[in-house]
């Protein structure tokens, strides 16, 4: 909850309290900035130039949360973790615009101590102030040195790049999985630490891309262009997307052209059978539902979206509101594999989310390599009761929006002993829905291949995607 101001004496500009307002409560609520930060921005009628900034401080702040504390902890004689929320924050904010954007020191400083004056309890803007000035005096270079100078290559990689060290490990795996150059381990990192442009989805037989596109300059105010990949693709440069009304009616959505694009090549593949009845296993918060949906749609089948969580079955409730064909059911997926017979299944799984640290920075504090070998277990399990669930001739795709080498390859490696599966070319088959060559090299995994993409080749979320058939 955001926490109510003391009203000190002092003025902190609107940008700067709009992202520590944001910052609280994605410390002290685990909301998610992408969530809350366009309504924030839209409730205090900040112009163009503000919400860009405010925009910049929040996630900037963000991404570099590792890299900062690092820092901090230089200066500060006691645990981040044990001070004041408000505080650790603005310490945040503070060290960010210093370290990191070309904010005047003096600006910086004066707003963080303002702000400490609003929103913390007396005598805690003297603590802000002197650790900031402390900051000022070392320099940048100084900083960037220090940083430069760790010893061990994964703790510097991590500080530097701002990413815990057990995901620069997962990271560094997957690559080698996948048969990538180790070396572009700092560019993936970097890549993640880049703000991404806003992707909407334009749903076939709802909208067409150029008609959102055109809507989006004219209410947004911004710039709009198709996506590189998916033919559904329309890219923001700017904007908050919820106030189109194509958006608020389900006509499109804000979704990566990652998604976009496996969505589209389960729905390409051709499957042998009646083709009817498709499944969306765990369709929350619904937008690769939506877009599943409406494929369905135009060539007859039914979509049923499953959700095991009610409030996000709401969502996907919301996001389907327009389709005809697409019911939403509350249920475990792993109890789906019984009578029931699909001809095409998404497995959307839970999984690390690592592979969407652009658009979610806060989600690489949050986890830890422990939560792992959990969401493994359960992906075992859904895979196995969608394989129930498929009917022979259908396809099933697996997805999942992290790298991780045991929550992708290994997955799919574990289903090489079934006598009825097929896997299917994965990276062919992406590549026949794409606008453009996509340049995805699948990785071979029985007689087909996998496909991960990566934000820093891509421009996408690290998306992995494996489509298998059931032997008729």
């Amino acid at each position: 909850m955001t926490p109510a101001p003391n009203r000190r004496r002092g003025r902190v500009s609107p940008a700067r309290t709009v992202a520590f307002e944001t910052l609280v409560r994605v410390e002290d609520d685990d909301a998610y900035a992408n969530l809350i930060l366009p309504s924030a921005i839209w409730r205090a009628r900040l112009d163009r130039r503000d919400a860009a900034f405010a925009t910049e401080l929040t996630y900037g702040t963000l991404r570099n949360q590792g890299r900062i504390d690092w820092v901090l902890g230089h200066l500060v004689n006691r645990p981040l973790h044990r001070l004041d929320t408000s505080v650790r924050v603005i310490l945040r904010l503070t060290a960010h615009q210093l370290l990191h954007l070309r904010v005047p020191n003096h600006a910086a400083v004066a707003e963080g101590v303002e702000l400490a004056k609003l929103y913390c309890e007396r005598g805690a803007e003297k603590f802000v102030n002197g650790t900031a000035r402390s900051l000022v005096e070392k320099g940048v270079e100084y900083w960037e040195q220090k940083i430069h100078a760790i010893e061990r290559d994964a703790e510097r990689v991590s500080v530097e790049f701002s990413h815990p060290q057990w995901i620069v490990r997962a990271f560094a795996a997957a690559l080698s999985a996948h048969g990538r150059d180790p070396r572009e381990l700092e560019e993936l990192l970097a890549a993640n630490n880049v703000n991404p442009e806003v992707s909407l989805c334009a749903r076939p037989g709802m909208i067409l891309p150029a008609d959102l596109a055109d809507d989006a300059e004219y209410f947004l105010h911004t710039t709009a262009r198709p996506g590189d990949f998916s033919e559904w693709s329309v890219i923001l440069s700017g904007g908050d997307p919820g106030r189109l009304n194509a958006i608020r009616d389900g006509r499109a959505a804000v979704q990566d052209e990652a998604s976009q694009l496996v969505t589209t090549a389960l729905a390409n593949v051709p499957v042998d059978g009646i083709d009817r009845r498709w499944l969306d296993m765990c369709a929350g918060p619904g937008g690769k539902a939506g877009l599943l949906g409406a494929f369905a749609q135009a060539r007859g089948a039914q979509l049923l979206a499953n959700e095991v969580a009610p409030h996000r079955a709401r969502l996907v409730e919301q996001t389907v509101a327009g389709l005809d064909r697409v019911s939403v059911q509350v249920g475990d997926g792993r109890e789906l594999g019984g009578e029931n017979h699909f001809d095409r299944i998404l497995l959307d799984a839970p999984c690390s989310g690592l592979g969407s640290l652009r658009r979610r920075p806060e989600s690489r504090w949050r986890h830890e390599a422990k939560d792992v070998p959990g969401l493994v277990k359960l992906q075992s399990q859904l895979l196995s009761s969608a394989w129930k669930a498929l009917a022979p001739g259908g396809v099933l795709a697996y997805v999942t929006c992290t790298p991780h080498v045991e929550e992708t390859l290994a997955q799919v490696q574990k289903l090489q002993g079934l006598p009825d599966l097929e896997v299917l070319p994965a990276a062919q088959l992406l590549d026949e829905v794409a606008m453009n060559p996509i340049e995805v090299e699948g990785t071979p995994v029985g007689q087909g291949n996998v496909v991960q993409m990566w934000p820093h080749l891509h421009g996408t979320d690290a998306m992995f995607l494996s489509l298998m058939r059931k032997k008729s």
